[in-house]
């Protein structure tokens, strides 16, 4: 079984810490860094490389869409995954068109993060259920089944 790097960028010390050691549990994770800002997160993602970027989108330094967008073009085969309480549709449609692989609300269980992050690591998109019935109904989300894109 092939091990999945994950950074973790959210600006809430327990939340990363917290993550950490739920991911961490997971045979097939290994938890590879994790930042606090937005320009830290950047600096240290392109030096890591992980397969997987878990970033919040309210960060200082840079916020998340940006460091989406930076991320995408410094290290292109991260793939990133929004981790966010932000459930707003231009949000999330945002981070779609920066980059971003899929778009998790905070609100989630821990199985859907996990099963999003393993979703993305594989190179597919995924979205939290609410999200993509919702982006579905406003006719935005074609594409977008039961949580996969």
């Amino acid at each position: 079984m092939a091990v999945i790097t994950v950074f973790l960028a959210d600006d809430h010390k327990v939340m990363r810490e917290g993550l950490s050691g739920l991911l961490e549990m997971e045979s097939d994770f290994r938890v590879v860094g994790q930042a606090g800002d937005g320009l830290e997160t950047v600096r240290l993602v392109v030096r890591l490389k992980p397969n997987v970027l878990v970033v919040d989108l309210t960060m200082p330094g840079l916020n998340g869409l940006e460091v989406i967008r930076q991320v995408k073009h410094e290290s292109p085969k991260t793939r990133v995954l929004v981790l966010s309480m932000h459930a707003n549709e231009a949000y999330v449609l945002e981070a779609l068109q920066n980059g971003a692989g899929g778009y998790v609300l905070k609100e989630a269980s821990v199985a859907d993060l996990i099963s999003a992050i393993r979703e993305i690591a594989a190179g597919r998109h995924y979205l939290s259920s609410p999200l993509s019935e919702h982006l579905r109904l406003s006719g935005k989300g074609q594409r977008i089944k039961s949580g996969h894109l």
